[in-house]
């Protein structure tokens, strides 16, 4: 698979954008969170079958060396030099997934089969292999073992004061260390491939370590996968890391045992081989694969049939059912065949066949066999302050469809209008014209079509009332004491909005009562507008120290806004010194 032939929707299938476009969210769920950890799960459970494939790949290099040491030790020896150097780093990834279960778990980490009965503090219930020991002290299989648990999914914290902390330099941050041995795996794997630039492409792409963003925004990728990070979030992208660096490891040594004398090697473990695209596949979209036979004669193409098949006995197999209603036959280019299937419910989906290779014996029949994960669409629109849009104001939305780049998306709402604010890092603005609820909707372009992902319903509230204010007032012991002449010389009453996250929102008073003793009797006085009447004034400088002055019936109307009506204000009550 080549860089190069990537279109958006398998850009939208790779689980690293999932990951870091889903968890812009400032609010996550706990089922969320337990979806990213389930993704983790799926994704280890895709390099240990990838681990699986490689191990017979390098019996059959072993196998060769040994009949024919001459000829093929040096490609042994350069694949051999590939697992070495895919171990070491995968290792490292898997030291760094323990620490960091380990620092937000208590110093306890749960291996080995994956948990699934809890208790109501979604605890475990039971027995596992729990381990509170260092890393460096577990045996050769522990080190091996899943992460069966993670109980503090949340913790933004520990990611990055764990691998990038301040106090040690940057040549010794795990972050940082990672990063490099990463860039040698891709610098050996790029000198076995010869002048394959399909396979470069590939590789400098699973092992881009660039930075990340644009301008004020530009991140290290130490910075963008671990700085502010959730737990669940970091530990998935360490076993996407394993997952892809693993695949590499397949893709390469499967060309070096390509690139050998088909005729005069004999592979003892050839076999047919299902790569697919991605294992994680959106409802609606296509899963699709590259199906093909290790060590295959490059003068004949193989038949490649999808479906479901029975063994006859003697490594003779049959398709079952009928063509094209039972099972599929598949298109072979380059000695590839090229599979995709549209999906339409979720889960987990098992799938396989046969590859049919016709030899001077007869035909010789290679079963394969794979699963996929098959998720529901989903789109994250947050907002930036609050969990509602308030009416009329520029309400700020963080935006995002999990696989594609924040310029490939579509934002609609059905109630007064969104604009993009910085579109490419998915932030708009969400300005609602009437109260009740707003509905936002994503798109985005599936195989050339305008595709809904999906929507979120908001409630749609006025904003928070202003509080009266007179300026000079104090709150002295609980009670609001101003100055005689200083209220004067205040000239009215205010209406002010604190507290609130939202700019450019503004009230104004339009009308209020003023009573006050004057020459013995109550007074009252109304005006309209901000301003104190002369009558109003009058009162206020004859009022004598130690009395009150009440200023009730307050209204105020916002004048950054058409839609919005006239609110009622608590009263203020101020004592004259």
């Amino acid at each position: 698979m080549a860089a190069g032939n990537l279109s958006p929707r398998q850009k939208m299938i790779n689980m690293m954008y999932l990951v870091l476009t889903a968890l812009l969210a400032l609010n996550v769920s706990k089922e969320v969170l337990q979806s990213f950890f389930e993704v983790n799960i799926g994704i280890e459970r895709t390099t240990s079958n990838f681990n699986l494939k490689n191990s017979e790949t390098y019996s059959a290099f072993n196998n060769a060396a040994e009949n024919n040491p001459e000829k093929y030790q040096k490609v042994r020896d350069n694949a051999l030099e590939v697992r070495k150097k895919s171990s070491e780093v995968v290792m490292y990834l898997q030291e760094m997934k323990y620490e960091l279960v380990s620092a937000v778990d208590g110093g306890k980490v749960y291996l080995g089969k994956t948990l699934d009965v809890l208790d109501e503090d979604g605890k475990p219930i039971e027995d596992k292999v729990i381990i509170d020991k260092s890393f460096a002290d577990l045996t050769e299989n522990q080190k091996k073992l899943p992460i069966a648990w993670l109980k503090n999914k949340s913790n933004r914290d520990k990611s990055g004061s764990l691998f990038m902390p301040k106090s040690l330099g940057q040549n010794k941050r795990k972050a940082n260390i990672l990063k490099n041995k990463i860039t040698d795996y891709k610098d050996l794997l790029i000198s076995l491939v010869d002048s394959n630039q399909s396979l470069i492409d590939e590789i400098n792409m699973v092992c881009d370590v660039s930075n990340k963003g644009a301008g004020n925004k530009l991140q290290t990728w130490e910075e963008y996968n671990f700085v502010d990070m959730p737990s669940v979030g970091a530990l998935t992208i360490l076993s996407k890391i394993q997952s892809d660096l693993t695949n590499l490891e397949s893709e390469v040594i499967n060309y070096l045992k390509r690139n050998i004398d088909a005729k005069s090697l004999k592979f003892s473990s050839a076999e047919g081989i299902a790569i697919p695209k991605s294992n994680f596949v959106l409802r609606g979209d296509s899963f699709r694969a590259e199906i093909f036979i290790t060590a295959n004669n490059e003068n004949q193409n193989p038949d490649i049939y999808v479906g479901k098949y029975d063994s006859l006995g003697g490594g003779q197999y049959s398709m079952i059912g009928d063509e094209g209603k039972d099972y599929e036959v598949v298109k072979v280019v380059n000695g590839k065949g090229l599979f995709s299937k549209r999906t339409i419910s979720e889960g987990n989906k098992k799938w396989g066949g046969l590859i049919a290779m016709k030899t001077e014996r007869g035909t010789k029949f290679y079963p394969f066999s794979g699963e996929y994960l098959v998720a529901a669409k989903t789109a994250v629109v947050s907002p930036t302050n609050m969990n509602i849009l308030y009416l009329e104001v520029d309400n700020p939305l963080k935006i995002s469809v999990p696989g594609y780049t924040a310029g490939e998306i579509t934002a609609v709402i059905n109630n007064g209008k969104i604009s993009p604010l910085k579109k490419t890092l998915g932030e708009y603005t969400a300005r609602p014209s009437k109260k009740g609820k707003a509905l936002v909707t994503l798109y985005a372009n599936v195989d050339e079509r305008r595709t809904k992902m999906g929507d979120m319903e908001f409630r749609v509230k006025e904003v928070p009332p202003p509080k009266a204010e007179v300026t000079g007032a104090k709150n002295i012991n609980g009670s609001m004491v101003i100055d005689k002449m200083m209220m004067v010389n205040a000239g009215g009453v205010l209406a002010r909005l604190k507290d609130f996250d939202f700019k450019g929102v503004r009230y104004t008073v339009v009308s209020f009562r003023l009573t006050g003793v004057y020459k013995g009797e109550q007074m009252k006085e109304e005006t309209r507008g901000p301003q104190f009447s002369n009558n109003m004034i009058n009162i206020i400088k004859n009022v004598k120290s130690g009395n009150t002055i009440t200023i009730s019936n307050i209204k105020a109307k916002r004048v950054d806004a058409k839609n919005t009506a006239v609110r009622p204000l608590d009263p203020l009550v101020l004592e004259i010194k």
